[in-house]
């Protein structure tokens, strides 16, 4: 029990090592954290032709797909945008807003290793 309470508080301490030396990403790109298996923020607003970096700090693959509708786990276009990440641990996925994106567009995504709203589930909003 002690050993978890440690570790996780050392990934706490990682992340805001990590995040808190970092410079902005160029172009204002979007970041993403995977921690403790959710993703912070959960849910994102970007831009047409902005870039979304999703970075795994948690002990177990994850990944950030695009689903088809909300409330389902299924791989798919929302709004006309899609993304797949593909499986990924202790390194950065991206992936780039389309430039003819729809301000207003709303994207649901989702982990495809764990797939439940327990473990990795956010919304991107396309504002102008």
């Amino acid at each position: 029990m002690r050993g978890a309470r440690w570790g996780k508080a050392w990934g706490v301490g990682l992340l805001g090592a990590m995040l808190g030396s970092c410079a902005p990403y160029p172009g204002d790109d979007v970041l993403v954290s995977i921690f403790d298996w959710r993703y912070q923020p959960t849910h994102i607003r970007v831009k047409p032709g902005q870039t979304v970096r999703m970075l795994n700090l948690d002990t177990q693959p994850h990944s950030a797909t695009s689903a088809s509708e909300p409330g389902r786990f299924v791989p798919g276009e929302s709004d006309g945008i899609s993304f797949d990440t593909g499986a990924f641990l202790g390194e950065e996925r991206a992936f780039t807003i389309p430039v003819d994106a729809v301000p207003g567009s709303f994207v649901p995504f989702f982990c495809t290793v764990h797939r439940d709203f327990q473990h990795g589930v956010g919304r991107l909003v396309v504002t102008e």
